[in-house]
């Protein structure tokens, strides 16, 4: 498990940020993408971190249900998921992950993502999270009810 990954983390989210850039060399981070794009993988990025996921598909799906449910992004998000920069990344994606991937979702992602979501004591700022930037990320979850996807240890399991 990375550190930003860790419900307790003492890492910045910028630390956090640097760290899951470092651990996925082959992210675009804004080369050749539109402005739109960028903004939305910025926004997206910090959302794996402060939810503690890493970029396998069922920490995507918790990504894209976080951004959701449990930021003020709401479905003005999916916007993103549509741009062509978005859809190259799913072109790769082999047809049998992405079946095992829904199948887990239904069953068990996507009903403890929610509630997690629903439990949170405020929404993430989707786009205007600049001022967290210096802040723990241990703080951050604990000012807004957030548990990290991995989450373990006793009541934790949503």
């Amino acid at each position: 498990m990375h550190a930003f990954e860790q419900q307790d983390s003492p890492q910045t989210l910028a630390e956090g940020v640097a760290e899951y850039y470092r651990l996925n060399p082959g992210l675009a981070q804004g080369r050749g993408m539109s402005p739109e794009a960028q903004e939305f993988f910025r926004c997206h990025d910090a959302v794996h971190v402060v939810y503690g996921c890493g970029n396998a598909l069922n920490d995507e799906a918790i990504v894209k249900l976080s951004s959701l449910f449990g930021s003020t992004g709401g479905f003005g998000i999916l916007r993103g998921y549509q741009l062509h920069e978005s859809l190259e990344i799913y072109k790769k994606l082999r047809v049998i992950d992405v079946l095992l991937s829904i199948v887990q979702s239904v069953f068990f992602l996507i009903p403890r993502t929610l509630v997690r979501c629903a439990r949170q004591r405020s929404r993430w700022p989707w786009n205007n999270f600049e001022q967290y930037l210096r802040i723990p990320l241990r703080d951050i979850r604990k000012e807004f009810g957030i548990r990290v996807a991995h989450a373990a240890g006793p009541g934790t399991s949503l």
